[in-house]
């Protein structure tokens, strides 16, 4: 879907202060800029754009595109003003991209502190928004290149992928010279085909990430009769997780068992199906090389679903190089990978 005129247009911005400044950035801006919905309707996201040190080089810095991780639905949890300082890890992580010699641009996605319920994991939406940030940061500053790399973890990992499929057609005066994307959540329907009411037991993460995924949904696909699958308490957990961070969701569920949220198992009638639609991980189309890396004990993101999103790319002839750690601490080593991704990124622009 080629993407409207106005996509990436700058709505409004600011020139960042001297205390939300990244340690090895030498300025910047944070703006609101057009891009699509869930469906190519016109939408907007909020960025920010951070310039490495010294001068450009002829053509320009190129754009890494950054995509966090989940933080929540809400306006709250827009994660931009908590990266700065030389012992924040956000910080850390990208002062690698920026030490390398990318300017870093970073979406919040639709819905995080723009109108409207952020709608979670929705592919077309975040690709968008990972995409028209280039375009909006290239008309804020001159000493930007039109070639471009993604990195992200966890949904930043998922916003990736969706940029990757989307890119050549979405932007084709763009450059994308580099995909990178961490712990992708590749199987969440087959994770939800699991819950049913028999599972009496409280699980918080997989409770608080199935209300944030059908929260998403819902805001995606507000014509599709989710209430059918929820029980009393499950619509209040759902309508929760439009306002509340990851850790106030856990509080809400710990001691509510997971099938006291819906009324019926997820795996009948259509949900699944369009819940697939909604936040699928595209397997081919990809417009550049592409290096995913995994955690082989991750239990948000598992292995196995990671694993067949490869094998499928690469039956499609897709280019992706592949790297499995062994962690113990699963989804939460999320740094382990940065080494590679960003040397594979560097090389390629």
């Amino acid at each position: 879907m080629a993407s409207a005129p106005t996509r990436g247009t700058v709505i409004s911005s600011s020139v960042l202060p001297d205390d939300l400044v990244l340690t090895r950035s030498s300025g910047g801006w944070h703006f609101e800029y057009e891009t699509d919905g869930p469906h190519g309707e016109k939408a907007s996201s909020l960025g920010t754009l951070y310039l490495p040190q010294g001068q450009a080089p002829e053509g320009g810095w190129p754009v890494l595109v950054y995509g966090h991780g989940t933080q929540g639905l809400g306006d709250a949890n827009v994660s931009w003003t908590g990266w700065v300082g030389e012992d924040n890890t956000g910080d850390q992580y990208l002062a690698h991209w920026l030490d390398a010699g990318f300017a870093v641009a970073a979406p919040e996605y639709v819905g995080l502190g723009t109108d409207g319920v952020h709608p979670y994991l929705n592919t077309h939406s975040e690709g968008a928004a990972m995409i028209d940030i280039v375009r909006a940061s290239r008309s804020l500053s001159d000493d930007l290149s039109t070639t471009w790399v993604t990195n992200g973890y966890s949904q930043g990992g998922h916003a990736s992928m969706a940029a990757a499929e989307m890119a050549a057609e979405y932007a084709p005066e763009l450059h994308l010279a580099a995909v990178t994307a961490g712990g992708v959540p590749a199987g969440i329907a087959d994770e939800l085909a699991v819950v049913t009411p028999v599972l009496q037991f409280s699980q918080p993460d997989l409770e608080t990430y199935l209300a944030f995924v059908l929260a998403g949904f819902r805001a995606a696909r507000p014509d599709f009769p989710l209430d059918d699958y929820l029980t009393d308490t499950g619509r209040r957990i759902v309508d929760l997780a439009e306002t509340a961070n990851y850790f106030e969701m856990s509080d809400a569920v710990a001691d509510i068992p997971v099938g006291d949220l819906v009324t019926r198992p997820l795996a009948t009638g259509d949900l699944l199906p369009a819940v697939r639609e909604h936040l699928a991980v595209p397997v081919d189309g990809y417009d550049a090389p592409v290096f995913i890396y995994q955690q082989a004990y991750d239990m948000v993101s598992p292995a196995p679903f990671t694993a067949r999103l490869v094998a499928e790319a690469e039956a499609n002839g897709m280019d992706v190089t592949y790297r499995v750690d062994e962690d113990p601490a699963g989804h939460a080593g999320w740094t382990d990978g940065l080494e590679d991704a960003v040397a594979f990124a560097s090389s390629r622009v």
